[in-house]
């Protein structure tokens, strides 16, 4: 018996290893994933560019540098982010929860500077499970019982422009967004509430908090789910599939903002290590290319038709969203969801349940064409059944 804090549901069967999209456990059965480590594993399994980054790492004979040292790809990952994002600069730590924290700890800071300390966030939203980054995080289950977080955070309702309006005032210091939520089920921002943010941040000088640690990295088919939208942010976290497997976070802060911090102000122990750097940078390299992310674009076109017709043939569910590789099948029942859930999983197909009552897809971005038929006609094979 484990001896694993109780913190997940876990799983009744053991991987042991994994190849392209596929898992095999250690009864030897074969699983599609259609969650990729919940969005991270960007790039798969056994991946050619993940397995050579790691390979050249271990010939340096180095595996930690203190936080202070420059090394060649934590120069050239910055470079990067920098360059494809909003031309800031970029602090590197080990998840996305803990970019979040940099970010919350950043804009307060600004804010400091003028009289202004109140955050707006969304509902639906999720950030992560520290206390900083559950203060910006909707969901009351994951505030129980621990006692106070931070406050002086306002939850506006995802997607009303008129309620963020009235939200705004003169002490408001930043709004932080997932324009394509993941923990929430796959909420995707109009086009229209994200106009009314990017004028009340551009007119107001209020800071603008892109967190792109779900959706980022090509997920939806740009490099940064927030281009879809034309904004701007002010600062950009990113995490899960920049390191394809391997752990990294990182939090990109515009230069007007950036000139505030001091020495001393933030670390991180293990973040912009030489493996996690060169890792995150080779990836990043290979998913920001032009056919990539237009092969991300046309399976999540494909993917959101096969749900779509899914969704017309089965009463119970109540909506499919899908943006790029991000998917969420809402049911109007939980107990149903549950049941699919299980039942797909024991068909060979892993997937994500989220609130009770969605199925999250997010499968490796290089997942090809027949395997995503594969993994929909599991789904509705089990559907069929009920």
């Amino acid at each position: 018996m484990n001896k694993l804090l109780k913190t997940y549901n876990f799983s009744n069967f053991e991987i042991v290893k994994g190849n392209g999209c596929y898992l095999y456990t250690s009864q030897k059965k074969k699983l599609l994933d259609f969650s990729a480590g919940v969005a991270v594993n960007s790039l798969g399994y056994n991946h050619p560019i993940v397995k050579k980054s790691l390979q050249d790492q271990i010939k340096t004979g180095i595996s930690h540098l203190s936080g202070s040292q420059i090394h060649e790809f934590k120069i050239k990952l910055s470079e990067l982010l920098s360059k494809e994002s909003n031309k800031g600069e970029v602090f590197f730590s080990n998840s996305g929860a803990e970019s979040i924290e940099a970010a919350i700890k950043i804009a307060r800071n600004y804010g400091s500077h003028l009289n202004k300390d109140e955050i707006i966030a969304m509902t639906s939203s999720f950030h992560g499970r520290t206390i900083g980054a559950l203060s910006v995080g909707s969901n009351k289950n994951y505030k129980s019982k621990i006692g106070p977080v931070p406050g002086k955070v306002k939850f506006c309702e995802f997607n009303n422009s008129s309620h963020l309006k009235k939200l705004v005032n003169k002490k408001t210091v930043a709004i932080i967004i997932e324009f394509v939520q993941g923990d929430g089920g796959i909420n995707i921002c109009t086009e229209e509430f994200a106009k009314t943010i990017k004028e009340i941040c551009k007119k107001t000088k209020i800071l603008l908090i892109a967190d792109e640690i779900q959706g980022g990295i090509g997920r939806t088919g740009k490099i940064f789910a927030y281009k879809h939208y034309k904004a701007n942010p002010d600062i950009i976290t990113s995490a899960k599939g920049l390191g394809a497997g391997i752990p990294i976070g990182a939090t990109i802060v515009k230069k007007e903002i950036s000139k505030n911090i001091n020495i001393g102000f933030h670390g991180s122990t293990f973040g912009g290590g030489m493996l996690q750097t060169r890792v995150a940078y080779n990836v990043f390299k290979s998913i920001n290319k032009t056919k990539f992310l237009n092969s991300v674009k046309s399976k999540g076109i494909l993917l959101g038709s096969l749900l779509n017709k899914i969704q017309s043939n089965h009463k119970f569910i109540k909506e499919v969203r899908v943006k790029g590789l991000m998917a969420g099948i809402e049911f109007n029942d939980s107990q149903i969801a549950s049941k699919i859930y299980k039942d797909t999983s024991d068909n060979g197909l892993v997937t994500t349940l989220v609130k009770g009552n969605i199925i999250r897809i997010t499968p490796p971005l290089i997942i090809k064409i027949k395997e995503l038929k594969r993994g929909i006609k599991i789904i509705s094979d089990c559907l069929n059944k009920i």
